[in-house]
């Protein structure tokens, strides 16, 4: 994660003067650098979730409030079920969470972008118009 953030902000200047210091991209890429940043986040509330989940199914020591090591008489301890579970859950929150986060507030920078070029080329009309103003008087 931190090569992206070093590749990010290496390749800003370049982003910016390829996009022509527009507003669009300039928006554009503060929001993705927010999201990059803000990434590590996600992964420590996946960390203490993590833990958090494994401290409450395993416990500590031996004893009865330990409700994964529930025994039953026909099978067993079997827990490989409820342990494929919380692998697949784990992994969702390692990857696919801050892969959503990323992707969302890629998709809302884009967006915001937009806006904020429609803004600055919204006054072209008013311009162009004043201009011709000014030359009819002059």
């Amino acid at each position: 994660l931190a090569l992206l953030k070093m590749a990010l902000v290496i390749c800003i200047p370049m982003v910016l003067l390829i996009g022509t210091y527009d507003l669009k991209t300039v928006v554009t890429v503060s929001v993705v650098q927010f999201a990059l940043f803000f990434v590590d986040f996600w992964f420590q509330l996946a960390r203490w979730i993590d833990s958090t989940i494994l401290d409450a199914l395993y416990g500590s020591g031996f004893g009865w409030n330990r409700p994964h090591a529930n025994f039953d008489p026909l099978i067993g301890l079997d827990n490989a079920f409820g342990d494929m579970l919380l692998n697949f859950v784990m992994a969702a929150m390692f990857v696919v969470l801050p892969g959503f986060w990323v992707a969302a507030l890629a998709w809302a920078g884009v967006r915001a972008g937009n806006v904020a070029q429609m803004m600055a080329t919204s006054t072209d009309g008013a311009k162009s118009a004043g201009s011709k103003a000014v030359n009819k008087v002059v």
